[in-house]
């Protein structure tokens, strides 16, 4: 077929040049997002210490505790500018390598060139690429398996970049690591060597190691992220409107429905533990789009994810190409699936776009729009943050203090907007600290001789909980080890004194049918 040699060829890569520069200008160029004052600092709190933490070498697992890993800040990077040359270099590799991959997979999956520009520009307008990198590299699998012997530089590109988004977000170190499970199986069901999983663990150890990690912290990176990521759902939920639940529930049911057809019709019985995998990616997708359902996360699980998986899927296995043989009594039911899809793709996105969520991404293209221009036309990056750092300083003024400082709970980029000498707890973030474990490194960080000399405090509820609900075994260690030291403003300064070591007693127990309290 047209399109099926590899894709080193230049046809395949002048065929995907014109994305290749849509994200040249939308994703690998457009320098860190600033820091500006907002009226809620939250994500720019999280999105600005994953900058600050990869720059000055901060051990994961140990000196910040998060579902995002060293190399986070590809995901959204805010604040320094000399984040940027790994910004360039991360993003680049990433778009690259998915690009490439979804144009082969449309020139091995469709015939007419038109209809392969459609089904490649919808995947790229629709996607994040790191989270669909793991199901490109499946279907670029899928699509040689009748070529075993052929070894494409495409593929080694996937497997790299694919290592390094497992050190961006926690749920993709999961998807990505047992995506390499499947691929191994698969391999060994084949009596073969599972070159695939041991270049991509050895690329994963590498990032590992270029962002200036230690292995030995490693263990305490996947048990302090998991204790995050098993905590989200109970501590983080919020209901949202029925009709995506609706929707999203049919697409997922029309994805495992179509691809069930094709698996037990063609009876690819070696491809089972893939089949598994890309079951259960579908199952985190649905649960990151819901646990917290609203807008933001609809985007990331639903229309950033699981459509475009979708679409690749579905090219991957030759729903696109008429020549490819379906069960006859099958037939009204797969296209039932693939147009409901299609449907989606269009609608969702639609629809979402009045939604904070998409009002904030079309912010967010003016945003990298000005940043390229800066870089473009020569500009000074450093110089262009000075004066955004003045004008924070300008709305939000902290007060001068003489000594390393910490925010609580959860605006730590008031510190960085305010150039002032940040040392965050593990967990920066007090709502995160969802159990008494995360909340217990949070308390004995500040209860340590390695603790800040200030605290900036406020009482900031999130979702209307009390106060007090996060970060709690922090409240005390606040109490017990630092003293009131004046005010900045609507903010409570903290000075570092002597723990009194308090034993804090209940002073009443109250019991009913379902808790104690």
């Amino acid at each position: 077929r047209a399109g099926a040699d590899l894709t080193g060829q230049p046809p395949v890569f002048l065929f995907s040049l014109p994305y290749l520069i849509f994200f040249l200008f939308t994703y690998i160029l457009p320098p860190p997002l600033p820091i500006v004052p907002d009226r809620f600092l939250i994500d720019p709190s999280w999105q600005v210490v994953l900058s600050e933490a990869f720059l000055r070498g901060a051990q994961f697992g140990r000196d910040i505790v998060y579902t995002y890993g060293p190399w986070g800040f590809l995901e959204i990077s805010r604040g320094d500018p000399r984040i940027y040359p790994w910004l360039v270099g991360g993003r680049l590799l990433i778009a690259a390598a998915f690009v490439l991959a979804v144009s082969t997979i449309a020139a091995r999956g469709i015939r007419r060139p038109a209809g392969r520009h459609v089904f490649v520009a919808a995947v790229v307008l629709l996607s994040n690429p790191i989270s669909v990198l793991p199901m490109a590299l499946l279907a670029m699998l899928a699509t040689m398996q009748d070529r075993s012997k052929q070894k494409s530089l495409l593929v080694h590109l996937l497997v790299i970049a694919c290592a390094l988004t497992m050190w961006i977000k926690f749920n993709g170190f999961v998807v990505v690591a047992l995506l390499g499970a499947a691929l191994a199986a698969q391999d060994l069901i084949k009596r073969r060597v599972p070159l695939i999983t041991l270049e991509m663990g050895a690329a994963c150890i590498g990032f590992w190691l270029l962002a200036r990690q230690s292995l030995s912290t490693l263990p305490s990176f996947v048990l302090g992220a998991f204790s995050l990521a098993r905590s989200y759902g109970p501590e983080m939920f919020v209901s949202g409107p029925n009709f995506e639940i609706t929707f999203a529930i049919i697409l997922g049911a029309a994805i495992v429905t179509y691809g069930a057809i094709f698996f037990f019709g063609r009876r690819a019985w070696l491809w089972t533990p893939s089949a598994v995998w890309f079951a259960l990616l579908v199952g985190v997708l649905l649960k990151e789009s819901f646990v917290r359902h609203d807008s933001f996360h609809i985007w990331l699980g639903i229309i950033n994810a699981l459509l475009p998986c979708a679409l690749i899927l579905f090219c991957g296995i030759g729903s696109f190409n008429r020549a490819e043989s379906q069960p006859a009594g099958m037939r009204p039911l797969n296209h039932a699936c693939v147009a409901w899809v299609i449907f989606l793709c269009v609608a969702f996105p639609l629809v979402e776009l009045r939604t904070p969520a998409g009002l904030e991404r079309i912010q967010t293209l003016g945003i990298n729009a000005d940043g390229v221009k800066a870089v473009l036309g020569g500009q000074s990056l450093s110089t262009r943050y000075q004066a955004q750092l003045a004008d924070f300083r300008r709305e939000k003024p902290l007060a001068k203090v003489q000594g390393t400082v910490d925010f609580f709970p959860d605006y730590a980029a008031m510190l960085y907007g305010n150039k002032l000498d940040a040392k965050l707890r593990p967990i920066p973030q007090a709502f995160a600290a969802y159990n008494s474990y995360l909340s217990g490194l949070n308390a004995a960080f500040y209860r340590s001789a390695a603790r800040p000399d200030f605290v900036f405090f406020d009482a900031l509820p999130i979702d209307n909980r009390y106060p007090t609900s996060s970060d709690m075994l922090s409240w005390l260690a606040l109490m017990d080890c630092y003293k009131p030291a004046g005010n900045s403003g609507p903010y409570l300064l903290l000075r570092a004194g002597t723990c009194g070591n308090a034993a804090p007693e209940p002073v009443a127990a109250i019991t009913d049918r379902k808790s104690v309290v």
